[in-house]
Order: structure tokens, then sequence, then C-alpha cells
């Protein structure tokens, strides 16, 4: 059971001048009792008490995304016969006109995050609990890789009881990402319905780091007294990896008949 709301807006700047834009925002809000209800990437996300889906498993969706902006552009370069800067010689023109620039830009925010106690504290034989809630803010005023949420927002509950904690409680980091695409058609001299296009493409191009959700489990890297003592590399809160590669770059030719 859950439910999805959405406002969308989109704006389209049609190719004008040599640049087409197209960009779009939408702002929404996703809500269930099951998402995430399965083993992900050895993370237990099954519900804390199958006997209490409703309302004890209602909250965000594993995939929720609040705010998500998108925008991508292609632009003549003006060099070339033709173009502005109008080029006469056929050699010169074969090499600097006739480029096209591209990019995408993605900004969104980041998904819901499951924090577990790491250990069957409440004796079901499960092993999916929740913790308590302190009431303290689980967001730091400067969160690092090395320790995003707060610690001090969550509590391990009393042995024999399920935690109060609800369901994807916390936000991850957002994402930030940037595509560009240089590219450019030959015509071939022999037929001119052939031709050949060339494309370098560069993902994350500003090799910005974009972090995936950090570690959910508040027993790790900082265990209670019944619980064993874990590595500090995988603590809670600590993010081990990222949710898009670093920069990656690819050139590729594609010819057309």
């Amino acid at each position: 059971m859950g439910n999805y709301n959405a406002a969308s807006v989109k704006l389209t700047q049609r190719y004008s001048h040599g640049l087409s834009l197209i960009s779009s925002y939408t702002y929404a809000k996703s809500i269930d009792t099951t998402s995430g209800i399965r083993v992900q990437n050895f993370d237990q996300l099954f519900p804390q008490n199958s006997f209490c889906l409703n309302p004890c498993e209602r909250g965000l969706s594993s995939f929720d995304v609040r705010h998500r902006f998108i925008a991508s552009s292609l632009y003549d370069l003006p060099l070339g016969r033709g173009r502005a800067a109008n080029i006469q010689n056929s050699f010169l023109n074969g090499v600097i006109g006739g480029w096209q620039i591209g990019g995408v830009w993605t900004v969104q925010s980041g998904l819901p995050q499951a924090v577990v106690t790491g250990s069957d504290r409440s004796n079901t034989s499960l092993g999916y609990d929740r913790p308590n809630a302190t009431g303290v803010s689980p967001y730091l005023s400067n969160p690092t890789p090395s320790l995003w949420f707060n610690p001090a927002a969550y509590v391990a509950q009393p042995l024999g009881t399920f935690g109060n904690l609800g369901r994807n409680n916390v936000i991850g980091p957002h994402i930030f990402a940037l595509d560009f695409a240089l590219h450019k058609d030959f015509p071939m001299p022999f037929k001119e319905s052939h031709r050949l296009q060339f494309r370098l493409e560069a993902f994350n191009v500003m090799n910005h780091p974009v972090w995936s959700n950090p570690n959910g489990n508040i027993a790790a890297g900082a265990p209670y007294p019944d619980q064993p003592a874990a590595s500090p590399r995988t603590g809670f809160g600590k993010i081990t990896a990222t949710a898009v590669p670093m920069r990656q770059i690819q050139m590729a030719l594609k010819y057309f008949f």
C-alpha cells in the first residue's frame, strides 16, 4: 500500500541560433509500507514487525526523491561553413568547423536511509530491529564521509522490545552530476548521404564525488556492551562508496549510411 504525489515543470528552448535547451524540475513524495522489503546488497531490509505493517512500516519509499532537476543542452559552435564564423577553406572547415557540444546536469535529493540496530534485540530471530530515537537531530551541521549522521540521534532499544524509530526516517547524500559531450559529423566525399561521426563523452566531467548512503547500522564501529566490536572502517554513518563513478571518458566513431 502506498501513494505518490508530484508536481513537475518543464521548460524547452527549441533549436534557435544553434542552441537547444530542455530543463525539468519535479517535486514529489512517495510513501508506502513495503518498498525495500527484501535483501539488497547484503543489507537486511525486511520489516521490523511483520504483524504491524501499517502503521509501523509506513514511511518514505526507498526510491523517494523529493527534489529532482535535470537540464540538457546542445549547442552548435559558431565555427564552420554557413555559421557565424564562416570558414570557406575546406580543410579548415573539416578540422575546426561543424562541432557540437552538449551536456546533462542532474541535481536531486538523496534517498531515504534505513537505520538498524544490527542485532536481534527484540528476540524474534529476525534481526531487522530498528533502534529508539533519542529526539536529537540525526543531521550534522558539517557532515563528512567519515561521519554523515549523528550517532547521538539513536540508542539501542531495551532487549525484548521493538525500537520506536520509523522506517526510512533519514535522507542520504544528494546527487550532483554533470555529463559532457563533444561531437562532429564528417561527410564522406564518395557519397553525400554517408557520414562519419566522432563523439567524445565525459561522464561526471567535474569528477565530483557523489556519495552513496552511509552505513545505517548503529552498532558498526561503536558497539554496545553486549555486541562484538566492529571495524572502524565501517562505522555507523560512514560512507565507503560512491553512487556515481568518478570521471569516465569515452570516444567513439559511428558510420551512417
